[in-house]
């Protein structure tokens, strides 16, 4: 399922190229998926994906379980229903505790209201590894208890009962087609995220996430988490980080050894008017970009930078034109699946300090 190929040293670099096995294709990591949270981007297509080469997407189980519907996804399977021939994750709804629909969590599941009817919901393990196995992801989540940033340790302490409880629960009625990862918790508390990281990479899991960062907490304390966790990361498995996404913080976390990523940090951003580029951040609602008939990035090969202006991508945003909100969210996309590409060849090279040197100055 996961073969570690390669491991950059230089440095004290702990940064790691591999390949990933799923049901429908293998993918090289470390990669980047673009949130495909109902089976499409905002304003982003399959086809987008697919021109983009992303490898991977990430789409949300609970939210397709309600739209287009079970009923629906069983008889064909996401990757058919969205002309998308690539790996397919999609996360259990754990995050969703986060969104104004959550109602409340309990030691079966968490409950939902669905934002389409507000119909209320039970997502317990059980449940969201039927959902994930009828909509045929080839990486299933196991459901976490996300406690959010600065809960006390007492509540981060009883929702982690309840995600290693979940764990063990998903893995009794897991898809045999599908990789099941499990997800590390423990909120911002040293001694929790340790226990979490030692519980779960102790069963049977296909890959480990670290769940519950990036949800607005100073970046520092991000790394931190990431340290106290990483002894406990078995080498032979995938190492997922959950929401992750800007071009910094992605090769920070390549170096202490971690090998996918998803956001939607870049298609935010995007969409204001913050554009990635070779020479670091282009905010492109500035006035100065009027007349500037130069591409967002000489550098950069994607089809808005081959055939739009930076004076047309500031017109369409200063008309807040949809069609503005593609091309820049494409190019910011298409940035970071090409920075993905020279990391993996620096690893293998030996040679990844260089491109974190390069980001480091620009970012």
């Amino acid at each position: 399922m996961f073969k570690l190929i390669s491991q950059d040293n230089k440095n004290k670099s702990e940064a790691r190229y591999g390949i990933l096995k799923t049901k429908t294709c293998k993918i090289e990591t470390p990669f980047f998926m673009p949130v495909a949270t109902l089976g499409t981007g905002k304003f982003i297509s399959s086809d987008d994906y697919i021109r983009m080469k992303a490898g991977a997407i990430i789409c949300n189980a609970f939210i397709l379980s309600l739209k287009p519907g079970l009923d629906v996804l069983e008889k064909i399977g996401i990757h058919k229903f969205m002309d998308f021939n690539k790996v397919i994750f999609t996360d259990c709804g754990g995050f969703q505790i986060s969104r104004e629909f959550f109602e409340k969590t309990s030691k079966h599941g968490i409950h939902f209201k669905s934002p389409f009817n507000n119909e209320r919901h039970l997502i317990t393990p059980k449940r969201i590894m039927e959902i994930q196995g009828k909509i045929g992801s080839d990486v299933a989540m196991a459901l976490d208890d996300m406690s959010p940033y600065k809960t006390s340790y007492k509540e981060a302490g009883n929702s982690l009962i309840n995600t290693h409880k979940w764990g063990e629960e998903c893995l009794k009625h897991r898809n045999k087609n599908q990789l099941l990862f499990g997800i590390i918790q423990g909120n911002f508390y040293k001694d929790l995220r340790i226990k979490s990281a030692k519980f779960m990479t102790s069963l049977d899991f296909d890959g480990i996430a670290v769940g519950g960062l990036a949800i607005g907490e100073p970046l520092e304390e991000m790394h931190k988490i990431l340290n106290y966790v990483k002894p406990y990361l078995p080498k032979e498995k995938i190492r997922y980080l959950m929401g992750v996404g800007s071009p910094k913080e992605l090769v920070r976390c390549i170096e202490k050894g971690i090998d996918c990523f998803d956001s939607v940090f870049p298609t935010q951003n995007a969409r204001h008017n913050t554009l990635f580029t070779s020479s670091g951040k282009l905010f492109i609602d500035k006035s100065r970009y009027r007349h500037d008939f130069n591409p967002i990035d000489k550098e950069c090969n994607c089809f808005v930078c081959k055939n739009f202006s930076r004076a047309y991508i500031y017109h369409l945003s200063k008309i807040n034109e949809p069609i503005g909100k593609r091309y820049k969210s494409y190019h910011n996309l298409y940035f970071l699946q090409e920075l993905m590409k020279r990391i993996r060849i620096s690893i293998k090279e030996n040679e990844f300090f260089k491109v974190k040197k390069n980001i480091f100055k620009m970012y």
